[in-house]
């Protein structure tokens, strides 16, 4: 593996850091969106005799639910992208300024064009992030009806139907799984964008950066398909075509599944391919659960460093004894397509 420059991997996580900030702060402004619609949904039910409904008025309330439903979503989406618009450009400066203070050479910034379609071509897991907003809103309206429903076959009173939209001591109401929901799709959109902008950045930049690295933090909450793709590295091409390197994992931009925390670090050239006369920089560091580790270490070595429990948690019994045999590497965690394979696919496949 070539080295990771220590100054440009340690902005890439200053700036990962200010975009938990970003999004714990986004998030935050979301879920109290989400609790207004919740005290105009209780006030709906509150201020009814659902036990004497018929159908056209139970019917008619349940429209009037999904307006307000609706209503919110589109607030609280419109709230998120206030600032997305602002993560991907802050990701990009970043990026360029970090490259251009470590190699000491003028960095080139995405166009204004580039930025101005981001928001909008931002995938999630294949879907934009407008359908994911309009699915949750939906999810929330189907959940509604049917506590609605299910309380008033089962002769429930009002205040047992608003307990199963609230919640109670012990038991998560749907709202807490709707403001859940809206929570993750907060963070993975803030970092779709902030990766899509630093890619972008990297690709603009190919005269200093030959490869990408997939680094995942060396921690116990990260999954089986981020460690397979773990320290694996691809081409860096201004057309996109990055081919893997020393592997067959074909390229994706995480994140690749909600919550994920991974990232793409540059490959520069040395200064010696670069044409400067400066001594190369020194091996860095960085952190993990166990403390300031050196920066190639993969996560493979960091993972055997662990004991048997902490694997049997991190990968599952089965897959990790197959792990510790030899018998399988993480990479082979997923199949030639990404997909993650169960332990009987992995079983029939190596065992």
């Amino acid at each position: 593996m070539g080295e990771i420059n220590q100054d440009i991997l340690d902005a890439i996580i200053r700036t990962q850091l200010d975009l938990y900030r970003l999004d714990a702060g986004t998030r935050k402004q979301v879920i109290e969106i989400l609790l207004r619609m919740q005290a105009e949904l209780v006030s709906k039910l509150a201020s009814n005799d659902l036990t004497v409904f018929n159908k056209r008025r139970l019917n008619q309330l349940l429209g009037e639910a999904q307006q307000v439903i609706e209503q919110y979503y589109t607030m609280a989406e419109g709230q998120l992208a206030i600032d997305l618009h602002g993560a991907g450009k802050v990701t990009a400066i970043s990026a360029t300024n970090s490259l251009t203070q470590a190699i000491t050479l003028d960095a080139k910034l995405p166009t204004e064009t580039f930025f101005k379609a981001l928001v909008s071509n931002i995938l999630i897991q294949g879907a934009p992030a407008t359908e994911w907003w309009a699915r949750q809103s939906m999810d929330t309206s189907f959940r509604f009806a049917n506590a609605v429903r299910q309380g008033l076959a089962q002769g429930e009173t009002n205040a047992h139907i608003i307990a199963r939209i609230v919640g109670k001591r012990g038991y998560p109401g749907i709202m807490e799984i709707a403001r859940n929901s809206a929570a993750a799709l907060v963070q993975t959109s803030v970092q779709s964008v902030a990766n899509a902008a630093r890619l972008e950045t990297f690709k603009k930049n190919t005269d200093i950066i030959i490869r990408l690295r997939w680094l995942t933090a060396l921690d116990g909450h990260v999954c089986p398909l981020c460690m397979a793709r773990a320290d694996k590295e691809w081409t860096n091409t201004e057309d996109g075509t990055h081919e893997p390197v020393g592997h067959a994992m074909p390229f994706e931009n995480p994140p690749i599944h909600f919550n994920d925390r991974c990232v793409l670090v540059p490959i520069t050239k040395t200064y010696k391919e670069l044409g400067l006369d400066i001594p190369e920089p020194k091996p860095g560091t960085r952190a993990s659960s166990e403390g300031q580790v050196a920066a190639d270490t993969t996560f493979a070595a960091y993972l055997k460093r662990r004991t048997v429990a902490e694997q049997d948690a991190q990968l599952g019994h089965g897959r990790a004894q197959l792990w510790r045999d030899g018998t399988i590497t993480l990479q082979q965690l997923v199949n030639g397509q990404g997909r993650e394979l169960t332990l009987a696919e992995l079983k029939v496949k190596y065992a």
